[in-house]
């Protein structure tokens, strides 16, 4: 008697899991963030800018978490509330979004924490505000991946360290992009942001091979 294949027995090999992306549209809610112009809110061009990036990083095969979809479902979502989402994502890479209505270019961010051995990500409890000092090393990484895309795509960029509560919290390869206008565009402008979002998730397609594209695992409070 010829065996049957199951459907039970096809079941048993995992599917290969979906790498994961967190966008943080920075602000929302009744934090309106820098007005661009005078009639422009900084949440506005934020989260117009992450709901761009999530549509090009879905068709190349990212799950992407966004910690808000529109300015106004924000309104309850707090600074921790916004880590822990993303130190719960299990995240390859999370992304902060900023605009700026004067700084020209692209400007990123990465955490000016001292840097700590990645070998001891995950070997003891890391205080809260201080999660990212495993992961400097990857977030330096990501941002030169992140700078070097976004050149070759004809945008002024520049790459810089900062103390900043969004970055140190986090348990992840993590960077801060800030979008400022250029000459012949303002940072809502929806050429520009296509330009600029291409470039970053052609950046995150080819930090999706590299070795140092792991998951976090999350601080301790």
């Amino acid at each position: 008697m010829a065996a049957l294949l199951l459907p039970a027995a096809r079941a048993q090999t995992p599917a290969p899991q979906q790498p994961v992306i967190l966008l943080d549209a920075a602000h929302g809610g009744p934090d309106t963030g820098a007005r661009l112009t005078e009639k422009l809110p900084e949440r506005e061009v934020t989260i117009a800018f992450a709901n761009r990036l999530q549509s090009l990083l879905i068709v190349r095969g990212f799950k992407v978490v966004l910690t808000h979809t529109t300015p106004d479902d924000a309104a309850n979502l707090t600074g921790d509330g916004r880590v822990e989402l993303a130190n719960r994502s299990g995240a390859m890479a999370c992304i902060t979004l900023h605009a700026s209505g004067n700084a020209a270019g692209v400007h990123l961010f990465t955490s000016a924490l001292p840097e700590t051995e990645p070998a001891l990500q995950g070997a003891k409890p890391v205080p809260w505000n201080e999660a990212q000092a495993p992961w400097v090393t990857r977030s330096l990484r990501l941002a030169s991946e992140l700078q070097a895309a976004i050149s070759r795509s004809h945008t002024p960029v520049t790459s810089s360290r900062t103390w900043l509560a969004a970055l140190d919290s986090l348990a992840c390869p993590a960077v801060a992009i800030e979008l400022g206008p250029l000459d012949d565009a303002t940072a809502q402008d929806p050429a520009y942001q296509q330009r600029v979002a291409e470039a970053i998730a052609g950046a995150l397609l080819f930090w999706r091979g590299h070795p140092n594209a792991v998951t976090g695992t999350g601080a301790v409070r």
